[in-house]
């Protein structure tokens, strides 16, 4: 920023150096000649040119790191079983049985 405003000031003095101050009965007057203005002002630009493009640094910007957290995932486990059998034992006894996993 400081380097345009110095830019734009060599601009404004290149400008103004090819300015004549007449005095006359009305008082002070600035009288700006047709042709003369050309070469302060080409001058100026280049000198500001020099100015803003020196030591330019580059501006590295760093993202700040995201994590995403996993939600868990929950799982519910079913009971398998298989059908009830009947069994007989060899006392005549009867009971049913099955068998069951997760």
């Amino acid at each position: 920023m400081k380097k345009i405003i110095l830019s734009m000031l060599l601009l404004v003095i290149a400008g103004t150096a090819s300015a004549q101050w007449h005095h006359d009965y009305r008082g002070p007057r600035v009288v700006y000649r047709d042709s003369n203005w050309v070469a302060p002002l080409i001058i100026g630009g280049i000198a500001g040119a020099v100015i803003a493009n020196q030591n330019q640094q580059p501006v590295i910007v760093q993202q700040q790191p995201v994590y995403v957290q996993p939600q868990p995932v929950i799982v519910q486990r079913q009971t398998v079983c298989t059908e009830w059998k009947e069994i007989q034992t060899p006392d005549g006894q009867i009971y049913r049985e099955r068998a069951c996993s997760q």
